[in-house]
């Protein structure tokens, strides 16, 4: 792996956790749950921008994920939340979400070393952002 496939993947993930969070947010009466939700969204964002910058930077155009994946994921927690769309479901569903996001990113900074310190950054934020919103997440269980 090389720091394009890092940057890509911090990318992907950010997206995955937008898509996530639009998908569950419709469904949220609590408005803290809500609140914390919008705002891991902006946070995802702004990886996510951060990434594609640095990747626009190398010559590279960030691609997004894939329909069938977004659709996948959509349909998923539509499902979860059809007879149970409590706080607490909705909780559990962003923790499973973030600790996907957390693994992945472990395994994707093992198999790449980044040498631009800037891509490690990122990475590294991305991986707090998961484990931040674990936590947060974990209050409306």
């Amino acid at each position: 792996m090389n720091e394009i496939d890092l940057l890509s993947h911090v990318y992907q993930t950010a997206e995955m956790g937008q898509d996530g969070i639009t998908s569950v947010l419709r469904y949220s009466r609590d408005p803290s749950l809500r609140k914390a939700l919008e705002r891991q969204k902006r946070e995802y964002r702004e990886l996510q921008a951060s990434a594609g910058d640095m990747l626009r930077s190398r010559g590279v155009q960030p691609d997004g994920v894939g329909a069938a994946a977004k659709l996948s994921s959509e349909l998923m927690s539509a499902m979860k939340t059809m007879v149970d769309h409590s706080s607490t479901k909705i909780a559990e569903m962003m923790i499973q979400g973030s600790t996907m996001g957390v693994t992945k990113s472990l395994r994707t900074l093992r198999d790449c070393r980044p040498e631009d310190p800037r891509v490690k950054d990122l990475a590294d934020k991305l991986l707090k952002t998961e484990q931040a919103n674990i936590e947060e997440m974990k209050t409306f269980l």
